[in-house]
């Protein structure tokens, strides 16, 4: 199956169980943009979460149903402007300055009962911005560890084999979304730092044989500043979200250059595949990572520091060894079979 015609049968599907059942509706309904990437996945996650543990009835789709759920979770996706027969959760991962809501904080604030956040940075944030703090949740992410393990080295050299990445590369992973839309990225998100990213990259690439793992959508401006640099790249299409287990497994670091986040993603999943993390002090990353001692950490932009941990990296076998070790401790306190309960407590069980 073409990846057009896999995407098209995919978001049919999405569109197709996302109608509601009217001979049992949910209590919950978590919405989301509609598009199989990492927004969709944490709705699925909690949705899972919350049936295992028999909390509630919920249903995941890009679609809202006023006459089938009492709480609507807008995860990530802005809720209308009129809501008047539903309880309504918002998720705001980040702060954006050209969101439109922000000009509007008050009438926002006064169609939403609950406002979840995933770090303390977006609540002071959106509290500058005149959102009330008796309405805002902080709850930290949560990954789900049967998905995203670690492996042990001749795995990983035999998925580095597999994608033909040479033996004596130091590998630097990002497997995010990085482009305006969902074409072929090379209008880029400044936020997400790809320029910071590429910066760095290019400084390490003239200590190291560096080779660039890449994942996720719109990528093009990364991979067009890679090539011209002459640094040799994988970009490496996925089938399933899960997969991307596959390509932490393969990394010496996954390197995240952000200037704003609101988790990201990439903090868990490298702690519990066992992948040493060089950061920016972004988002949730703030919140829970020790500089030294779980992931190595640099301010907003501080090319020179990003350069200076990841060729740290490739000398220090004892510092690797530790952030590989604390990360993957740390990341059992974010699994979502401990996580659900503050999400039931904290989000759900006030509004029901």
């Amino acid at each position: 199956m073409s990846t057009i015609t896999d995407k098209l049968w995919r978001t049919g599907s999405n569109w197709i169980r996302s109608l509601p059942n009217l001979l049992r509706p949910q209590q919950i309904q978590i919405v989301t943009d509609g598009h199989d990437w990492v927004i969709t996945e944490v709705a699925k996650s909690l949705a899972k979460s919350l049936l295992e543990k028999n909390l509630t009835r919920v249903h995941v789709s890009p679609f809202f149903h006023f006459l089938s759920d009492k709480v609507i979770h807008f995860n990530s996706v802005p809720a209308p402007k009129r809501f008047n027969r539903n309880k309504v959760i918002q998720t705001w991962y980040h702060v954006n300055q050209n969101d439109p809501r922000l000009k509007e904080m008050g009438r926002v604030a006064s169609r939403i009962d609950l406002l979840h956040t995933t770090a303390q940075t977006t609540k002071a944030m959106l509290m500058q911005h005149g959102f009330p703090e008796e309405k805002i949740r902080v709850i930290p992410m949560g990954i789900d560890l049967t998905l995203f393990t670690s492996a042990p080295s001749p795995d990983r050299k035999r998925i580095r084999a597999e994608l033909g990445i040479p033996k004596s590369a130091f590998v630097i992973g990002s497997f995010q979304k990085d482009g305006d839309g969902w074409g072929a990225g090379m209008n880029p998100k400044w936020i997400k730092g790809p320029d910071v990213f590429c910066d760095v990259v290019e400084r390490v690439a003239k200590e190291l044989p560096v080779h660039v793992l890449l994942s996720g959508p719109s990528r093009g401006y990364v991979k067009d500043r890679l090539t011209r640099a002459n640094i040799p790249f994988t970009h490496q299409f996925l089938n399933a979200y899960a997969d991307v287990n596959t390509l932490y497994q393969t990394l010496d670091a996954y390197l995240i250059a952000s200037r704003t986040e609101g988790v990201p993603m990439a903090l868990l999943e490298a702690w519990a595949t066992g992948t040493p993390l060089v950061s920016t002090r972004v988002g949730m990353v703030t919140d829970v990572a020790v500089d030294g001692e779980n992931a190595l950490l640099a301010d907003i932009e501080d090319r020179d520091k990003l350069t200076a941990h990841l060729l740290r990296l490739q000398s220090d076998s004892a510092l690797r060894s530790q952030l590989i070790s604390q990360g993957i401790a740390q990341a059992q306190n974010h699994r979502w079979e401990t996580l659900i309960n503050r999400y039931w407590e904290e989000l759900y069980k006030p509004l029901l």
